[in-house]
């Protein structure tokens, strides 16, 4: 038995390559054996950076909410396996873009509204008298 707990003939999946080419008779081909995870880029951050994005073209305060909360997910899943989850440039891209585009909207609203009102008093005053 080897030092991780597998018989020392059998390997592991996935297992490195070994270089091509003729192997001599006596030559033992070994294969070393890692228990080292590969890290990932989080399937959230990405969600939440495309979502950011796409809230720019489409339904853009629905896709930018929707963006946040994936954005939220994805740090809850960053900090939890630092070195295994990935992503946390792409999560804090779609967080700066989320928000300004949210920002946006918001400004644009009350901007509209503000005219909006303003039009509707300076019409009032103009009516003509009844007689």
């Amino acid at each position: 038995m080897s030092d991780e707990g597998q018989p020392v003939g059998e390997q592991s999946w996935p297992s490195e390559p070994t270089a091509p080419g003729p192997i001599a008779a006596d030559a033992a081909v070994t294969t070393p054996v890692t228990s080292a995870a590969v890290a990932h880029t989080s399937g959230d951050a990405i969600a939440a950076f495309v979502l950011a994005l796409v809230s720019w073209v489409a339904c853009p305060i629905i896709f930018a909410i929707v963006a946040l909360v994936f954005a939220m997910k994805a740090d809850q899943a960053i900090t939890a396996a630092p070195n295994l989850v990935t992503g946390g440039g792409l999560n804090l891209a779609a967080k700066l873009i989320a928000w300004i585009n949210l920002g946006f909207w918001l400004a644009l609203l009350v901007i509209g509204g503000f005219i909006g009102v303003v039009l509707l008093l300076a019409g009032a005053g103009s009516q003509p008298a009844l007689p």
